[in-house]
């Protein structure tokens, strides 16, 4: 499916610099980097008791951090329709882009204010590059319409409901009886308190009431987390499932395609509405147009 969905925006946006996996990449690292960040935190909280260090603050933040980035992964991959996981894609690149230039921009100011830290042929690359960016963010600001992101906050909020809607099958009722878009929506809130380092916080979790709250981040994000890969994976593999089944490995059991890892097959599986079993493997129910 992910395939398609790169074929679709190629064809669409041919202006921009994603390359020819536009879709795939921007769905995937920001997966990457939510599972990266709560394996951060899971180190933490294991070494708690040798360091005799809670690292509250470190764990929150990169919950919070975890949760942001699952939560655009399943905003790009949700819908159904590939228009729209295509336009959506357009959004996110040209988001993204906006951000480069104003980075490229910095280092401009710091070129002109401090010439001579730099050799003159890296001043002349540099200064080529930002002229051939600039054109090709600005011929494809004119040649497309494309629609803006929505806020962290708005995505969050819409990716927890998607996941209350579509909820896995592996899950043991944790979803499924208290939903993650209200406990989603109160850790991002309380979350930005260690992010931003405002201090309002300190006066809901004295007494040892940090601790529940902690809890609450870990349990958020790593459902998040979860959601946000076994959908890349099922997206990733939902062409290749309709291809004939692979042949039987040597002890009688099928290859697995390297697409993924295997803990997510069974609950990639029986994810429903979103997914359906047929015969030669597991197949996402997408409009194919």
């Amino acid at each position: 499916m992910l395939a398609a969905d790169d074929a679709a925006f190629a064809a669409a946006y041919p202006l921009t610099l994603a390359g020819p996996q536009a879709v795939t990449e921007h769905a995937l690292f920001p997966s990457m980097s939510a599972a990266e960040s709560l394996h951060t935190a899971g180190i933490l909280v294991a070494r708690r008791k040798s360091h005799r260090q809670p690292h509250i603050s470190e764990v929150l933040q990169l919950c919070r951090v975890a949760m942001e980035c699952a939560a655009l992964t399943i905003w790009l991959l949700s819908d159904p329709s590939r228009e729209v996981r295509r336009d959506r894609c357009m959004a996110e690149e040209m988001e993204q882009l906006e951000q480069r230039r104003r980075f490229l921009v910095i280092g401009e100011q710091d070129e002109t204010a401090r010439p001579t830290r730099y050799p003159q042929h890296l001043l002349v690359e540099n200064a080529e590059h930002r002229r051939k960016y600039n054109k090709m963010l600005d011929d494809a600001k004119t040649a497309y319409t494309f629609g803006k992101t929505p806020s962290f906050t708005k995505m969050i909020r819409e990716s927890a409901q998607w996941v209350d809607a579509h909820v896995p099958a592996h899950d043991g009722g944790e979803i499924a009886n208290n939903g993650l878009e209200s406990s989603a929506r109160s850790f991002y809130s309380y979350g930005s308190s260690f992010i931003h380092g405002y201090k309002w916080i300190t006066e809901y979790s004295g007494g040892g009431t940090v601790f529940p709250l902690i809890a609450d981040a870990l349990a958020v994000s790593l459902n998040m987390v979860e959601c946000a890969v076994c959908l890349f994976e099922t997206a990733s593999r939902a062409q290749a499932v309709r291809a004939p089944t692979t042949p039987a490995s040597p002890s009688g059991s099928n290859q697995r395609s390297r697409d993924g890892p295997h803990s997510c097959s069974p609950r990639r599986g029986a994810w429903k509405p979103g997914l359906r079993l047929i015969p030669e493997g597991i197949c996402l129910v997408w409009d194919q147009r």
